[in-house]
């Protein structure tokens, strides 16, 4: 098993980010930091000092704000706003490129409705509150016919994948499974794009915290992403969720049964661990040595124990 390490734990500072390296075997360029701090992250790819497997866009010296920006409004239908996360995608690819990174990782947008957001959110809080989503089903049955109304957001992500994948042929543009059900896509949005967007460097990147979440709210059975589009999965994002749904906990230290959830990315040979930064390094470490144990045979387990 290899192990990438997403910059959102870092932070944009260099020092945090120098002091994991020698623990991992990839980096993904996360969107958190300002130009400064993806010029330093660039003189280390260059140096050879760290390896860039994969970006989440937007991310590069071109950024200049330290906040996440993950493109919101890609399937926007105010072009003014949808144009400018096309051209920070533009400059992220650019970079990649620069940098010998294969994999762009993509959010590509959201449904336009304040109320399906609010009605979910209330979901969602309801569930964690009780322990369950049992007495919620009428409400999940409205969100789910309040997001179905929505039509035409595919008709302006589409040829936006379809433009970065014929530009940069040689680079993987990923869409992530999202956390949020007034998200795109769903399982069968995703079908529509892989149909519409006939390019091989198209594929989707699984975050198991995001699907595991949807499918304790009883939205979207997790297992559905591998069964039907497991031939287009680039990379895993792993992370580990409380009870309460809190996410991006370092792996063994919430409640998700890793195991028996990454044994369906058979594909799969790198894993990128995606912490937030509110933990400490140790509890990195700590996340970091429990996912390269999980598919450790007991007896190699025992004797590096010993050893």
């Amino acid at each position: 098993m290899k192990i990438s390490f997403s910059t959102s734990w870092v932070d944009g500072d260099t020092v945090r980010l120098l002091s994991i390296l020698p623990h991992v075997d990839y980096i993904e360029v996360g969107s958190k930091g300002d130009s400064g701090f993806f010029k330093q992250v660039e003189e280390l790819a260059m140096s050879g000092e760290l390896k860039v497997g994969s970006i989440h866009a937007s991310a590069g010296p071109h950024k200049k704000q330290k906040e996440t920006s993950y493109t919101p409004h890609l399937a926007s239908d105010d072009p003014v706003l949808q144009k400018r996360d096309i051209e920070d995608i533009f400059l992220t690819a650019e970079w990649a490129m620069k940098l010998g990174a294969s994999n762009i990782v993509l959010h590509i947008g959201k449904i336009a409705d304040q109320k399906l957001r609010e009605l979910f959110l209330l979901y969602k809080s309801l569930a964690v509150e009780q322990g369950g989503t049992g007495g919620l089903g009428d409400l999940r049955n409205d969100i789910v016919k309040r997001r179905a109304g929505h039509k035409n957001h595919l008709d302006r992500v589409v040829p936006v994948l379809e433009r970065l994948c014929k530009r940069y042929p040689k680079i993987n543009f990923c869409f992530e499974t999202r956390l949020h059900y007034y998200e795109i896509p769903t399982p069968d949005e995703a079908d529509c794009i892989f149909k519409r967007v006939l390019l091989p460097n198209l594929g989707y990147w699984h975050d198991i915290g995001h699907t595991w979440t949807l499918n304790r709210l009883g939205f979207v059975p997790m297992q559905e992403w591998q069964a039907r589009f497991g031939d287009r999965c680039r990379g895993v994002h792993v992370h580990d969720s409380g009870e309460d749904l809190t996410d991006h906990y370092p792996p063994g230290f919430g409640s998700m049964d890793l195991r028996g959830i990454l044994r369906q990315f058979e594909n799969v040979t790198v894993y990128t661990l995606e912490t937030n930064y509110r933990h400490t390094k140790e509890e990195v470490l700590a996340g970091i040595s429990y996912l390269r144990n999980l598919f450790v045979p007991s007896g190699q387990k025992n004797q590096s124990m010993s050893g």
